[in-house]
C-alpha cells in the first residue's frame, strides 16, 4: 500500500501544514511503508498528479491534506481508479465533513490513517461533479461565493468568515425562484431562500443543514427553506446551525424536508451551486446518489455516525 499526502499549503491559512508534514516524516520516513508528500501549486494540479500516480496499478491512499474543497479536488480525481482510496487529514477553515464521523479527532493521528481500512461511502452526483458532503444553493451558496471577502482578516476562523458572509449577504436580494422534482415523480416549487441536496449532515463551518443525513444510507437528503424576513432569517440561523429546525415550531412552515435517491432543481435564472464549498454556477441542476462509490480510508479508531460501513473489497 502506498501512502500519499497532498497537502494544500493555504487552506486554513496555512496555519498546520508544516506540522501535518512534519508528524507525516516523523512517524513513516523509519519504517518500511512507502509514502510521499506532495504539495499543491495551483487550483486544478491534483488531478493530474492523481493520473500519474495511478499508473502503477497498485493499492494508493490519498490523503487529502486541507478543507473540505481539497477533499473534493482529490476525491473527483481518484474516483475513477478501483485501486485508489481517499482519506483526508482536515486542516481547512470548515472541515465539515469529518463532523459525519465518531472520534473525528483522530483524523489528525498519522499514526490512526496508516493502520485504517478502506470502506465504502456514497457520493452526490451533481451535474459532473461528485460531492461527499453538502450540495447547496440560494443565500447560503451566496454566503459562501462571497467568504472570500473576510478569508484574509486575521484571526477569524472558517466559522467565523461564514458568518460576515452571511451578514454580508443579507443585505442583498433574498429569494429564488425554483421548481424541484424528486425521484421524477415528487414536484414542489416556490421563492426559496436556500436548499441543499446532502450526503452528509453539516457544511459551511458546522452548520447542520440536513440532520437526518447519513453518508452510508444511499439517498439524498434534501432539505428547502422558504423564503422569509430578514428578522425571522435572524431566528433562524441558530437553529439552523444547531440542526434542531426541523422540529422548530416557529419554522414549520417555512422547511420542506424529503429523503430521494434523484433531484432536479431548475431555475428561472442563473444560480450559484456550492459542491463541497466549491462554487458552480447553472440554471438547471441535476443531482444522484451514487452508493458506495467512494473507497474511504477510515483511521483506526474513527466509525461512520448512525450505521456500520462496507468494507471495501
Amino acid at each position: 500500500m502506498r501512502h500519499i499526502f497532498i497537502i494544500n499549503p493555504v487552506a486554513g491559512k496555512g496555519r498546520s501544514q508544516s506540522e501535518i508534514a512534519s508528524n507525516i516524516n516523523s512517524l513513516l520516513q523509519n519504517k518500511e511503508i512507502q509514502y510521499e508528500i506532495y504539495y499543491t501549486r495551483y487550483k486544478g494540479d491534483v488531478k493530474s498528479f492523481v493520473d500519474s500516480k495511478c499508473t502503477d496499478k497498485s493499492p494508493v491512499v490519498f490523503y487529502a491534506c486541507g478543507g473540505d474543497g481539497t477533499l473534493h479536488e482529490v476525491i473527483n480525481a481518484a474516483v475513477s481508479y478501483s485501486h485508489a482510496s481517499v482519506g483526508v487529514i482536515p486542516c481547512g477553515s470548515g472541515n465539515d465533513f469529518v463532523k459525519n464521523f465518531n472520534n473525528h479527532y483522530l483524523f489528525g493521528d498519522i499514526a490512526a490513517q496508516v493502520s485504517g481500512e478502506t470502506v465504502k461511502l456514497d457520493m452526490i452526483k451533481a451535474q459532473n461533479e461528485y460531492s461527499v458532503s453538502v450540495c447547496n444553493i440560494g443565500f447560503d451558496a451566496d454566503a459562501a461565493f462571497n467568504m472570500h471577502k473576510f478569508k484574509k482578516i486575521p484571526f477569524i476562523t472558517g466559522s467565523g468568515c461564514y458568518i460576515l458572509s452571511v451578514l454580508y449577504c443579507l443585505l442583498k436580494k433574498l429569494g429564488k425562484k425554483l421548481k424541484v422534482v424528486l425521484d421524477d415523480d415528487y414536484t414542489f416549487e416556490g421563492t426559496f431562500l436556500l436548499g441543499v441536496a446532502a450526503n452528509g449532515h453539516s457544511y459551511g463551518g458546522g452548520y447542520k443543514c440536513a440532520p437526518k443525513a447519513l453518508i452510508n444510507d444511499g439517498v439524498i437528503d434534501v432539505c428547502f427553506v422558504n423564503k422569509m424576513s430578514r428578522f425571522k432569517i435572524l431566528g433562524l440561523i441558530g437553529s439552523y446551525k444547531n440542526g434542531t429546525h426541523l422540529e422548530n415550531e416557529k419554522l414549520k412552515d417555512y422547511i420542506t424536508y424529503k429523503k430521494c435517491k434523484t433531484l432536479k432543481i431548475i431555475s428561472q435564472e442563473s444560480i450559484n451551486l456550492c459542491v463541497d464549498g466549491e462554487n458552480y454556477v447553472f440554471e438547471e441542476i441535476d443531482f444522484e446518489i451514487v452508493p458506495e462509490s467512494l473507497n474511504f480510508r477510515l483511521p483506526k479508531g474513527v466509525t461512520v455516525q448512525g450505521s456500520k460501513p462496507q468494507k471495501a473489497q
